[in-house]
């Protein structure tokens, strides 16, 4: 019952044919609160009882390093087999690998919250390399920011997963969606190059026809009150840059071409947090609807855990 808890449940109870019925927290003072603030939803911080029933599907919002222990739960009970998990699927490689074998018998809908996906501007951008608007692209540099952590002192112990799981796996992913698999060339880690330094971390990345990339994740960036994700992508014919505000074209004969979140039909029927967020969760419904396949899915989450692993090696 966190922020991401909060949101999903009251996007849901947006969208037509939803209905948020039960609730899990293991802190009584959130089921406390809970049942002063939501009417006609079950509250429990016994999860023996919110086990006890079915549901069409549940969302886990819980922090990273329970995802898998949680999901396999609720698939070995038989509680659904439509299971939404906020980023990261797991954390690691190993457990989301075990994840992705347990839902190949679960016959369901699974998705995992990369909410960039959803964003009108990521969306253009993707829209744009496929219509070759720069040639093949050459290289590309990818950064995360935030200021959480910009006056922690000494060095920061593994938090919310660590800093590239938590902040970067947005980035990542994004980066997967454009451009395919990549490959890990170099890692270092914060400002002491550590692998348990976690204010930040930078990498270089090697894809399909010669592709390079850097990227540049870090939660101790002074300025950035909120998280920013962003590309500079270069191709033959041209340059794309994008983040969550706009998308630029710059064209290498000249010219250039620039998109803002208004300039791209940025609009759902609720708004909370972001339009994205509504988006990605209205696209989990309806795969449950239609019996369709979810984007991103618990293999392809799978794939951002992957890299993560190899960077933190």
């Amino acid at each position: 019952m966190g922020k991401m808890g909060l949101l999903h449940a009251s996007i849901l109870n947006s969208i037509p044919s939803v209905r948020v019925t039960a609730m899990y927290d293991k802190s009584p003072i959130m089921k406390r609160f809970s049942d002063k603030a939501l009417n006609n939803i079950y509250v429990t911080d016994n999860f023996n009882k919110f086990t006890r029933s079915k549901y069409n599907a549940v969302f886990v919002t819980t922090p990273i390093p329970t995802h898998f222990s949680i999901v396999m739960e609720i698939y070995s009970q038989g509680i659904t087999n439509n299971i939404f998990v906020e980023k990261t699927l797991t954390s690691g490689d190993q457990q989301s690998t075990a994840l992705c074998q347990e839902i190949a018998a679960a016959c369901g809908v699974n998705m995992v919250g990369y909410m960039c996906r959803f964003a009108v501007t990521y969306g253009k951008a993707r829209a744009l390399l496929k219509e070759q608007a720069i040639g093949n692209p050459i290289s590309f540099s990818a950064y995360t920011y935030s200021s959480d952590f910009t006056n922690a002192k000494g060095k920061l112990v593994p938090v919310r997963g660590g800093v590239t799981r938590d902040l970067g796996s947005h980035v990542i992913d994004l980066s997967l969606w454009y451009f395919g698999d990549l490959d890990i060339e170099q890692a270092t880690h914060g400002s002491s190059a550590m692998a348990n330094d976690e204010s930040g971390t930078r990498f270089r990345v090697s894809g399909s026809d010669g592709l390079t990339g850097e990227f540049d994740i870090s939660w101790c960036k002074a300025g950035y009150r909120l998280p920013e994700f962003g590309l500079v992508i270069t191709g033959a014919k041209g340059v794309i840059t994008v983040n969550a505000d706009l998308v630029k074209l710059e064209k290498s004969g000249g010219g250039s071409i620039t998109w803002h979140r208004h300039d791209l039909n940025d609009n759902v029927p609720f708004l909370l947090g972001a339009s994205e967020y509504y988006r990605e969760d209205a696209h989990f419904v309806r795969a449950i609807l239609e019996n369709s396949r979810a984007d991103p899915d618990f293999t392809t989450a799978a794939k951002v855990d992957q890299l993560i692993d190899r960077v933190e090696r």
